[in-house]
């Protein structure tokens, strides 16, 4: 884990960089909005990098705590709020300052700020660590690391504790089934990766326990669309995958990467109806 922890070039540790407009859709779409509880909700970010997913989740917590004016101190009411994991060393650490930098900015006394910090954040291995508890919301863009650069005795390390690490099943396969497991009953993920697992041999293990006890609520297809902040050649796609019984699915393809539209298309896909021309749905039990 130390050597993955320690490198410093970004291929090698899966990161991708993704959008605001897009991160702000999936936030949209998982239901973490400024106007619902969110400080009485649990959300983890299992891979936090530089914070593209992150920061407008704290900046929808702390506006839903502002509105909400609890009695209570920030500390104590948000401590438990967030769990997000980060394992390369120097990305923790700077993000961990723009963290504390932010939460300042939203108005907290820099003691405050840091104690917020010190919950919230964890230095480590996210297929490897203890977390206490369950989460209301799994949110991110999980790394895409092939086999082949994963040492080998780290690789079986996580062999033994992930039934979805499959055939050539890349790194972002057993983030997918940590993620799900650690949701709460009615509790949702949501991802943007490769979508090669619906598809492909490696993703059987993986849709077979989707299919026990989650629904894919919703699939968005992004190929070819300026998603990321740099190209990417796998096939990205948002999901959003909720525990609860299978049921239907709503699909989305290559949405215009813009704001409003993709605040009308959220929209759009949280409505009860399903009549819409502008997206489709299918039956998830068959994936």
């Amino acid at each position: 884990m130390e050597e993955l922890a320690l490198r410093d070039d970004v291929d090698s540790r899966g990161a991708v960089f993704t959008r605001r407009e897009v991160v702000d859709f999936i936030l949209d779409l998982i239901g973490y909005t400024a106007d619902q509880p969110l400080p009485h909700r649990r959300l983890l970010e299992p891979s936090f990098g530089a914070g593209d997913f992150l920061f407008p989740a704290i900046e929808r917590l702390m506006s839903a705590w502002r509105e909400e004016k609890a009695e209570g101190t920030v500390f104590e009411d948000l401590k438990n709020s967030i769990r997000a994991v980060e394992l390369h060393h120097h990305t923790f650490q700077s993000t961990s300052a723009a963290v504390i930098e932010l939460l300042v900015r939203e108005g907290l006394d820099i003691g405050t700020a840091r104690a917020l910090a010190d919950c919230w954040l964890i230095q480590g291995d996210f297929l490897l660590l203890e977390l206490e508890g369950s989460f209301d919301f799994v949110v991110g863009n999980p790394p895409y690391i092939r086999q082949e650069l994963i040492p080998a005795p780290l690789l079986a390390a996580y062999r033994q504790r992930y039934q979805t690490i499959y055939d050539r099943a890349d790194i972002y396969i057993p983030f997918i089934e940590r993620s799900l497991s650690s949701l709460s009953n009615g509790g949702a993920l949501g991802f943007i990766c490769a979508d090669r697992w619906m598809k492909n041999r490696y993703g059987g293990p993986l849709r077979k326990m989707i299919a026990g006890g989650f629904n894919l609520e919703t699939y968005v297809d992004v190929v070819d669309t300026p998603a990321f902040h740099s190209e990417v050649i796998a096939y990205p796609a948002i999901t959003i995958i909720r525990r609860g019984l299978p049921g239907r699915t709503r699909i989305a393809r290559r949405p215009t990467i813009d704001q409003a539209a993709l605040g009308e298309l959220a929209a759009l896909l949280r409505s009860p109806d399903l009549s819409s021309p502008n997206f489709s749905s299918s039956t998830s039990t068959a994936m």
